[in-house]
């Protein structure tokens, strides 16, 4: 006998017999069932080595079957005799990968690190939130199913979800510093906090909420590193289990925290606590659901093929190779467990061509008129797919051209690659999100919000996509790859620019795959009639993003003629704000300087031209003294003046007296452990160390008493003023002069830097009103 249920796929996790299955069907009712599933992976071997692991079969950790097979490698495209192993117990998986990594090397690893649930999702074309009809034998077997969904579609509906949210009630500190937590769970509109005295209260009354809510979806605040870790080891003590995972009979998937490099910088990551049976999405620990809130999540785990709790989790590339890695595996291509192709030999003229990244234009440092910004969509990916460049068709052994420009590098005419075959859907779903999310704006804000989260979700993998490429772990990844499409861009945006210029434009800053440009007396018309040439010609689609009233490109911080090619502020003739790089947008920027540039962009707001901008230099200078009197008088909102930094080390590994080694050696002495990377969010009290030697406080420590150093936090006040009014004449100096700011003591070299500013702010003033200076 069968039962069918109406619903979609919510969960799924391996199991000793395959793969536990949950559904929740229209009613929210939910269903579980098991998939009987075997993951295999493979090993390209000789004869003799074939026979050491059929004997070495004899002792691994899981009942396993070898068979030999035939596979197809990615880069040769020839078919390999490989070795299956197909594991009995599904949990087991990586302990019997691990245990053969022990005997043969990486390069013969093929599907060998993946997820039991991810190979499952592979191999049955499903995917999470797949809605269908599933039919399920007395036994509570999955036996087969009608899928009435696909991961292609961009019109879906999601099943009826209930959402818990657990967070600690005192938001002042955030949970890792604090020693006692006072738990809040919200859940259908309504809010409680848990206030009982005795530990085991606690958690009998969260039992309660959980037992009578029964929620699908954990949203959590720390709850990787600090609540639900905390709350397990409790309910250890008391010898009491918590309700949290929906599937009693399994354990919480539990992994540790990491620290690594990362574009040149030390990044940390919470480990992950996932449940069985439920979501728990932990927001301080999500990248997916920061940017494009559980919208983009639903959008990744059904694109991506990646269970909820990971997806959740996972890096945009994590969810990009899985793309690559669906693709390959329902092709019968060899997943390789780690990179396996070097860079090719290059003599050192096709490394001066080929080392180099996008194109670039200097702006002229200051305010300008009349500028309109041109954006190629999706430039890259577009590139990629158009040129089928991919790691397997550049340079590829089948074929003899040179269709990549100035490199000459030959692209494969015979197959299309794995990196354009995975990104065309991600464009167009795109596109299609785009389109009505424009469509929807001003019309219906649930709908507008809907469609712009799933395309934020997206834009986030195409922007990676391009990166990735040149990933030095990438499994489908090849720097030569890499190289070709900074090649195509470089010709595409040379060839627009060149379209433009032959009509009368001048481009003003080009940015890799942006355009600035300007003439006198051009429409928005005028400028969509390029845009549709240049498409023509190029072949990639480009965007008129605005025209501006005005848009000012401040000077470098240590160079006050030389422009910075990602900082900049301007104000649409439709008259909404557009600000990169600079003070208010950065995320390190205490909330007082935030609050006093953002007041500054208001009142330009109105500025309809440069001129109207420089008649209002006294009310910004007013504005921007306001603050500067609240700041100087000590009576500034300490918790305004909060700094973050992230720490490069572990705190005892610092040997210097640094405000990061000062911060994070205090926090550490609380019992708090800190990892490389992460970040202390604290204020200065004494920058120097003179007056006052712990020079910082955590925001955990901090007591108002303690106060904060004006001078410091002056410096940086002046520093966003500046960062405006630099090109109207008003460096450091001349600002600490008008708000009789004492000068303090510089440096030799801070004082040549500033006789260096008062020599060059004329020429700088100069370059923001005169059109058309070409620098």
């Amino acid at each position: 006998m069968f039962r069918t249920i109406a619903g979609w796929l919510f969960d799924a996790y391996p199991s000793p017999q395959g793969i536990t299955l949950w559904f929740i069907d229209r009613n929210g009712e939910k269903h579980v069932a098991l998939f009987p599933f075997t993951p295999s992976f493979f090993l390209h071997l000789n004869d003799g080595d074939i026979a050491r692991a059929e004997v070495l079969a004899r002792r691994s950790p899981a009942p396993l079957t070898l068979t030999r097979t035939e596979r197809r490698e990615i880069y040769s495209n020839n078919i390999w005799n490989v070795l299956q192993i197909s594991v009995h117990d599904a949990t087991q998986f990586k302990a019997v990968s691990s245990y053969y990594a022990r005997f043969f090397p990486h390069f013969a690893f093929f599907n060998s690190d993946l997820l039991p649930a991810q190979l499952f999702f592979y191999e049955t074309q499903l995917f999470p939130l797949a809605y269908g009809e599933y039919r399920i034998d007395d036994n509570g077997r999955l036996m087969e199913w009608t899928l009435l969904d696909g991961r292609e579609r961009v019109e879906y509906e999601l099943p009826p979800l209930a959402i818990m949210i657990i967070r600690n009630a005192n938001d002042f500190v955030p949970p890792k510093y604090q020693r006692t937590l006072q738990l809040e769970i919200e859940y259908d509109g309504t809010t409680c906090t848990l206030e009982q005295e005795h530990p085991r209260e606690v958690l009998e009354t969260l039992n309660w909420h959980l037992y009578r809510f029964d929620p699908d979806i954990i949203l959590t605040e720390y709850g990787d590193a600090v609540l639900l870790p905390k709350l397990v080891d409790l309910s250890r003590r008391m010898n009491l289990p918590l309700l949290l995972n929906r599937d009693q009979g399994t354990d919480y998937n539990v992994s540790r925290e990491t620290s690594f490099w990362q574009y040149g910088k030390v990044v940390h990551k919470d480990g992950a606590f996932e449940l069985a049976g439920r979501w728990h999405v932990d927001v301080d620990n999500s990248f997916t659901v920061v940017e494009s809130d559980l919208d983009g999540l639903f959008e990744l785990v059904r694109l991506t093929q990646i269970p909820g709790q990971r997806q959740a989790r996972a890096s945009i590339g994590t969810g990009l190779s899985s793309l690559q890695l669906s693709w390959a595996y329902r092709n019968g291509i060899l997943i390789p467990a780690k990179k396996r192709e070097p860079e090719e030999f290059k003599p050192a003229s096709t490394l001066l061509l080929a080392d180099r990244g996008g194109l670039i234009f200097q702006s002229p440092v200051g305010y300008h008129d009349d500028i309109a910004e041109l954006d190629f969509v999706s430039m890259y990916p577009s590139i990629m797919v158009n040129h089928n460049v991919s790691p397997e068709t550049v340079n590829c052994r089948c074929c003899e051209n040179t269709k990549v420009p100035e490199l000459e590098y030959t692209i494969c005419e015979k197959r299309q690659g794995i990196i354009p075959s995975t990104l065309k859907m991600v464009v167009e779903k795109r596109a299609y999100y785009k389109q009505k999310k424009k469509e929807f704006k001003g019309k219906d804000d649930a709908l507008f919000h809907r469609y712009d989260r799933r395309q934020n979700s997206l834009k986030w993998m195409l922007v990676c996509c391009f990166g990735y490429l040149g990933y030095k772990n990438a499994r489908f990844g090849r720097i030569e790859a890499h190289e070709s499409v900074n090649a195509f861009s470089r010709d595409a945006i040379l060839l627009a620019k060149e379209i433009a210029e032959n009509q009368g434009y001048e481009l003003v800053h080009a940015i890799i795959d942006c355009m600035w440009l300007r003439k006198p007396g051009a429409t928005e018309r005028d400028y969509e009639d390029l845009c549709r040439v240049i498409a023509g010609r190029v072949g990639i689609d480009i965007s008129l993003e605005g025209m501006y009233s005005w848009i000012v490109f401040p000077a470098s911080k240590m160079d006050p003629v030389m422009p910075t090619a990602n900082r900049y502020a301007g104000l649409y003739r439709h008259g909404e704000l557009k600000i990169r790089g600079i003070e208010s947008r950065r995320h390190d920027t205490p909330k007082f300087i935030k609050n006093m540039q953002a007041a500054m962009l208001s009142r330009m707001n109105v500025a309809r031209n440069t001129e109207e901008v420089e008649a209002m230099v006294p009310d910004l200078l007013d504005i921007a003294g306001g603050y500067v009197s609240l700041l100087r008088s000590g009576r500034a909102n300490p918790m305004d003046l909060v700094l973050r930094r992230r720490i490069t080390k572990e705190p005892e590994e610092y040997t210097n007296n640094s405000i990061s080694a000062v911060v994070s050696k205090m926090v550490d002495a609380m019992g708090i452990h800190l990892a490389a990377g992460e970040s202390i969010e604290f204020i200065i009290l004494d920058q120097s160390g003179k007056k006052k030697p712990e020079k910082a406080k955590p925001i955990a420590l901090y007591a108002f008493e303690d106060g904060y150093d004006i001078e410091k936090y002056t410096e940086l006040v002046l520093k966003a003023i500046e960062t405006l009014l630099l090109p109207f004449g008003y460096p450091m100096e001349r600002l600490e002069e008008h708000f009789d700011i004492p000068t303090p003591r510089r440096t030799r070299a801070v004082r040549e830097m500033n006789r260096f500013q008062r020599r060059q702010i004329p020429l700088v003033k100069e370059l923001s009103l005169f059109e058309g200076l070409d620098v």
